[in-house]
């Protein structure tokens, strides 16, 4: 029976952290146009390098669920963003592929952690890092748009890479390592393209 009860509780807990929206608590989102470019890029970069090295120390299931449960967000956020404010029809085109893939992938490993019991609950919202890329966004010119969101989905599809390879290879949960090899495939197929959009910007 508690079991049982813990289950359910389980499930209903990651359900509602992924259903709730991406932002932090009583965040006020800045106006378009109200960033420095040269301070976005330079905030960008870093947060990437932060990323790069917190996903290759990532071999818990915690950490995992954690790691990519924020990134699923912020990709899903972000490529809402991008829908509303780029000019560029191929940008449009790979933002909604971002929203389908990543909203497809956190549904799969929230089934997972259902099924298989397993007592990890995601986060609710974005840490500070994502926040400030999604604000890096929302601050962004008009002109300046589409360049700092495909950056920051380089960055981002690269540290998803090292996230899901390292988890495949050496995570402690046979049922999540075989979700992260799985993702990893369609990661790499992004981040080509980010990189091919990347060019034209």
């Amino acid at each position: 029976m508690k079991r049982a009860f813990a289950t359910v509780t389980a499930a209903i807990l990651c359900g509602s952290a992924w259903a709730a929206p991406a932002d932090k608590p009583g965040h006020q989102n800045p106006k378009p146009g109200s960033n420095s470019e040269a301070m976005s890029a330079t905030e960008d970069t870093v947060a990437g390098a932060i990323g790069t090295v917190s996903a290759e120390m990532t071999t818990t299931t915690k950490g995992f669920v954690t790691a990519a449960a924020t990134s699923d967000m912020y990709e899903v956020t972000a490529g809402k963003i991008a829908l509303e404010r780029s000019q560029s029809a191929d940008v449009k085109a790979f933002a909604q592929q971002m929203v389908d893939a990543h909203t497809k992938t956190t549904e799969t490993l929230k089934g997972i952690l259902t099924a298989d019991h397993i007592g990890v609950v995601p986060p609710a919202h974005v840490d500070s890092r994502r926040q400030a890329m999604l604000d890096n966004l929302r601050g962004a010119s008009a002109a300046d748009f589409d360049h700092r969101y495909i950056v920051q989905q380089v960055a981002a599809h690269k540290e998803a890479d090292i996230l899901m390879r390292g988890y495949a290879k050496s995570g402690d949960n046979a049922k999540i390592r075989s979700f992260a090899s799985d993702t990893d495939g369609h990661v790499k197929m992004h981040l080509a393209r980010a990189q091919d959009l990347a060019k034209k910007k």
